[in-house]
């Protein structure tokens, strides 16, 4: 089981941390404004320091007459941000700071008259002149102020940081899971402190950590630097909650009482024998976080745990869940810009109910990630040096009278990453890098499957001048599977991405960006089924990119954008009979043994406007519509047709011409310490396809909304009082159908309760 092959992460890690590395983007900015919180004018001559949380040198700045500050080439880590000025109130925030990202902090001071300085929490500024990348960073603090993580039945009662991707523009929720940019659910790569968390059998998460445990999420859905691979779908990536020299807790309970659910509305079509269809009688998490100093300026920790349950009833009996997610992190300065941590996460999970009157089911498992990490800055901050290993055990058993099985799979990861910022025609942060990963799994009663995988990279973002970047690298990704009566399997496969961004005024306000690029995909080992075997020649799934846009930065917390991006599948599996050795043949439709079929074929179109203001003076909006088109002849590897492309291109399943996505919040000040919230959301979507291809369903409309208050006093002690309301109007729209009968229908109106203490 997991528990006994803890003790296999230290060697894995150890080699790690004596490896060279390598790494991501090595310079980072902190940048925003600071106003007078009576009069509204930016005020001049304020001092800002970021100092690091570990050792290592101040950075100062000081406002110019606009409010304006900047902070630039800051390595990447955590930090306490303060700004200080005569007569005016002090005020200080931890914060971290991503790599190679630059960061708006925008502040609010308070004369030195009686009251509190107001700091004001930016997610990112509000254009990023230096990057072609689709990236959308999700912020704890933002999303906190509106309605997000719907309970979801079948998912459970965990509010996972995955669920705040639902807002990211380009992305469709299917029964399968979350699309990104037309690809399957299966083909997204999920990452936490930039190593893998994703399901090498079916390529979902196996670790869709909590909320609370996390200090941001980063959703990237096209123009990814070569840093980022084996992937052609999107990427998650979480960031642990980032600790300082102050303790600092939370304690937390949220519930969604199924006495206060809308009308469930049954489905009339084909029911699967396992579903979630029926009354909610409950559903919730609870738990605590705690992160602070043990030596101070040496050695910091951070442990969070978040139990959650739920309870459907079915017609049979009930279908009930209970899971836990608990991580622990230490972080120790070795010496002078050397430092060094150790993260240990564990999500055990039980599933049970019933498949008939005498039928009970179970699923059990438990996934285990330990991760230690070494990081430096050399030759006088020049070079940041990264190292990384983790060990990643995932053990699940499925306990039925009719079927039952059990997986258990361990993954081994390590990681080095190097980085270096030149002068030369320009600047440029150069970085090269190395990943290895070895998974075994165990079926029952099957022969082990393993694949090894080599990964290496080098990139540059070159930046001309003011008004020019330019972003480029190659990929080198190879995986080699053994699966014993199959044969080996060897893949190699180049990835070379190149992307342009245009200043036009040359100071940070607008930008025009292109970005073409190519993405590699991994064999998932969920195909390798005893009966399956190779053919002669496979490659990996594989598809090519093209995006484009720009952006307007409105005014300093303001900006309004449009882009473009085209996605085409190249390559793809399936699996064929196998008429001359009997069983089943994994191939590329279109090409050797499966030459008869037609090539698979998946373009994805999409034109997405948008319209933002970052939170700022109490409120914050967001307004995004995304016009696409997904056409092929491809679903997928899995499934009854066993990924074989349709006889005929068409709309696909996942196919949403129309897409709005809104959110809304406004904080009123009733008090010195009393503030309320209400936050507001809107998702709007075409219905999907109909089979007979000239049809659609009707439209999905949800409508969420949020009502809160915050009580805080001066010495930083704050209650929060929340109720959410899910599908306030009980829309009641088809969301899948059959032969035109539904299969199922949107979530009845839900209210979810919270609150929440933290010191």
């Amino acid at each position: 089981m997991v528990g006994e092959k803890a003790l296999r992460v230290v060697g894995v890690a150890l080699a790690a941390l004596m490896t060279a590395g390598a790494a991501e983007n090595p310079r980072s900015a902190i940048l925003g404004t600071v106003i007078d919180a009576q009069s509204r004018q930016p005020v001049a001559e304020v001092v800002v320091t970021a100092s690091p949380s570990a050792q290592g040198g101040e950075r100062i700045a000081v406002t110019q007459p606009n409010g304006r500050y900047r902070i630039p080439d800051l390595p990447p880590g955590d930090y306490t941000l303060r700004f200080e000025r005569e007569l005016f109130e002090p005020y200080s925030l931890p914060l971290s700071v991503s790599e190679g990202r630059a960061l708006r902090v925008n502040v609010e001071l308070q004369p030195t008259e009686p009251g509190e300085a107001v700091g004001l929490f930016c997610g990112g500024p509000t254009v990023d002149t230096s990057s072609s990348t689709l990236r959308f960073i999700q912020w704890r603090e933002d999303v906190s102020r509106v309605p997000v993580s719907r309970p979801t039945k079948w998912a459970g009662a965990m509010r996972t940081s995955d669920s705040l991707a639902e807002w990211v523009p380009g992305t469709v929720d299917s029964v399968d899971g979350r699309s990104f940019s037309g690809a399957t659910p299966f083909e997204n790569e999920y990452l936490l402190e930039g190593l893998s968390t994703r399901d090498p059998t079916t390529g979902r998460n196996l670790l869709p950590l909590s909320q609370e445990l996390v200090s941001d999420i980063s959703v990237l859905t096209g123009g990814y630097m070569p840093e980022y691979g084996r992937t052609t779908g999107g990427i998650i990536d979480l960031k642990p909650v980032a600790v300082s020299n102050e303790l600092h807790g939370e304690v937390f309970a949220n519930w969604a009482p199924g006495a206060l659910e809308g009308a469930w509305r049954p489905a009339t079509g084909p029911r699967p024998a396992v579903s979630s269809d029926g009354a909610l009688r409950h559903l919730g998490d609870f738990g605590g976080t705690l992160g602070g100093p043990l030596l101070k300026d040496r050695l910091w920790f951070f442990a969070g745990i978040v139990p959650a349950l739920s309870r459907v009833e079915q017609d049979a009996g009930f279908m009930d869940q209970r899971s836990l997610q608990a991580l622990a992190r230490l972080t120790y300065a070795l010496k002078h810009r050397h430092w060094t941590s150790l993260t240990v996460v564990t999500a055990p999970a039980l599933m049970r109910g019933m498949e008939g009157a005498q039928a009970p089911w179970a699923v059990d498992s438990d996934t285990v990630m330990a991760v230690l990490a070494y990081n430096a800055l050399v030759l006088d901050g020049g070079v940041t040096l990264d190292a990384k290993a983790s060990w990643l055990g995932h053990d699940v058993t499925r306990l039925s009278p009719a079927d039952p099985a059990s997986v258990d799979t361990d993954r081994f990861q390590a990681k080095t990453q190097a980085s270096y910022w030149l002068k030369g025609l320009g600047h440029h942060a150069l970085a090269t890098g190395l990943e290895l990963e070895h998974v075994v799994q165990r079926p029952s009663q099957v022969a082990d499957i393993t694949s090894s995988s080599l990964s290496g990279f080098v990139q540059d973002r070159w930046t001309l001048n003011d008004r020019l970047t330019l972003n480029g690298g190659l990929r080198y990704d190879a995986q080699f599977l053994d699966a014993n009566v199959r044969g080996n399997m060897t893949h190699h496969q180049l990835s070379p991405r190149v992307g342009l961004v245009f200043d036009p005024g040359g100071n940070g306000r607008m930008k025009l960006f292109a970005h073409a690029a190519k993405y590699q995909g991994m064999v998932p080992l969920g195909l390798l089924t005893p009966d399956a075997r190779f053919a002669s020649r496979l490659d990996p799934t594989s598809s090519s990119e093209f995006v484009a846009g720009a952006e307007h930065e409105l005014s300093l917390f303001a900006k309004a954008g449009v882009t473009y991006t085209r996605r085409r599948l190249d390559d793809a599996l399936a699996t064929i009979a196998d008429d001359a050795a009997g069983g089943f043949l994994i191939v590329n439709p279109g090409a050797g043994p499966a030459a008869s079929l037609p090539k698979a074929a998946r373009t994805y179109d999409a034109v997405t406007v948008e319209l933002g203001r970052s939170f700022w003076d109490g409120w914050q909006a967001q307004l995004r519509y995304t016009w696409s088109r997904l056409h092929g002849n491809y679903t997928g590897p899995f499934g009854t047709d066993g990924g074989r492309p349709l006889s005929q291109s068409g709309l696909l399943a996942a196919d949403r011409p129309h897409v709005f996505k809104a959110f809304a919040s406004k904080e009123f000040t009733l008090t010195r310490k009393l503030t309320l919230n209400a936050g507001l959301a809107y998702l709007g979507a075409a219905g999907a396809s109909r089979e007979a291809g000239n049809t659609r369903a009707l439209w999905v409309h949800t409508i969420d909304a949020q009502l809160s208050v915050r009580y805080g006093t001066s010495d930083q002690h704050i209650v929060t009082l929340s109720i959410d309301a899910f599908n306030v109007l009980n829309a009641q729209a088809v969301l899948r159908e059959e032969t035109l009968l539904p299969l199922q229908y949107q979530t009845p109106r839900q209210l979810r309760l919270g609150v929440r203490y933290a010191f």
